[in-house]
């Protein structure tokens, strides 16, 4: 069952004037990193009626507004349920987004998202046996790499980055898992690589990296030409220390994950909810709440679907849409 979070709100008085009105933000499953995430943005957001006007110089939500988190329990439901109206907004990375939009399962429709902010971003890990004597993605070739199972997240992550690196997947011993089982299998010295996006730490890589793999760094030329490929944000690193205390600074690409909305988001409360997240007291906020939480730009120059219309020029920035294939650039 999905598990809906309120953000903490205190008590209204008794003869308010208007209603309260509820807003949905769909994440991940309880206990996950999105699903805290989507927590604090929730509580950042809620300002129900009766409190106080707001001041200019401090956090205020949307006046009016209760927002609340809901969790799905599998984070692939997200984007469906938001393009299909079941849930107003949520928090999805920018991979899927692309998907839904450009990539659509056989018989279904590209989903008409729209993007409110970037909140935080996912690392590429590219992960090897530790006893492998592999220090570049280039080196794979001939090598047993995990590559997901056909038309999967993991598939295109794994296509994507093998082909940045000059290696189609026939090039490599593709072997057809992802996820926790391509772990346990790097863990066992059944594959020599596997490929995953997740915010750090990530539990999955660190059971990895304490069996004895290895992160490798994406860098130069390769990363370039991967951005082009995979909607990345920017540049990025894994932090010493965040996978033991032997682990350096490891470079690599980071991914957004978007707060998205349906078609159907009032324009007037979508006008609200951009405002309140492109306040510096809001953000600040935001960030005393979840301290671990690396805020992005509201938005970048580069994103896995359109920016809301109601956003306008509030972030300062006139954002590019990445291009499905066959069409131009929005």
């Amino acid at each position: 069952m999905p598990v809906m979070a309120l953000a903490a709100l205190g008590r209204a008085p008794a003869n308010t004037e208007s209603a309260a009105r509820y807003l949905r933000i769909a994440a991940d499953p309880s206990g996950e990193r999105g699903f805290d995430v989507g927590a604090a943005l929730a509580s950042m957001l809620s300002r129900p009626p009766g409190m106080p006007a707001c001041a200019d110089d401090r956090a205020c939500g949307v006046p009016g507004l209760v927002a609340l988190t809901q969790s799905l329990p599998d984070r692939r439901d997200i984007v469906e349920a938001v393009a299909s109206g079941a849930v107003e907004t949520g928090l999805a990375p920018a991979d899927r987004i692309y998907a839904a939009r450009c990539l659509p399962a056989p018989g279904a429709k590209p989903a008409d998202l729209v993007i409110l902010g970037e909140i935080y971003s996912e690392a590429l890990h590219v992960l090897v046996r530790g006893d492998a004597k592999l220090t570049d993605i280039d080196q794979l070739k001939g090598k047993r790499v995990a590559v997901g199972a056909a038309g999967s997240d993991e598939r295109r992550l794994a296509e994507r980055i093998l082909s940045a690196h000059g290696l189609r997947r026939q090039q490599v011993r593709a072997v057809e898992i992802g996820g926790e089982q391509a772990a346990l299998a790097l863990a066992d010295g059944r594959i020599d690589a596997l490929f995953r996006i997740a915010a750090t730490p990530d539990p999955v890589s660190a059971m990895a990296v304490s069996a004895g793999a290895r992160l490798l760094p994406v860098t130069g030329d390769a990363a370039g030409r991967l951005s082009g490929l995979h909607p990345f944000g920017a540049p990025g690193q894994i932090s010493a220390g965040t996978y033991g205390a032997d682990q350096a600074d490891v470079a690599t690409m980071m991914q957004p994950v978007a707060w998205i909305a349906g078609p159907g988001l009032d324009p007037v409360l979508a006008a609200k909810l951009t405002a309140a997240l492109a306040s510096r007291a809001n953000r600040d906020a935001l960030h005393r709440q979840d301290p671990d939480m690396v805020l992005l730009r509201p938005v970048a120059f580069r994103m896995s679907a359109p920016l809301h219309p109601a956003a306008g020029t509030r972030y300062g920035v006139d954002p590019i849409a990445m291009a499905c294939p066959g069409q131009k650039p929005r």
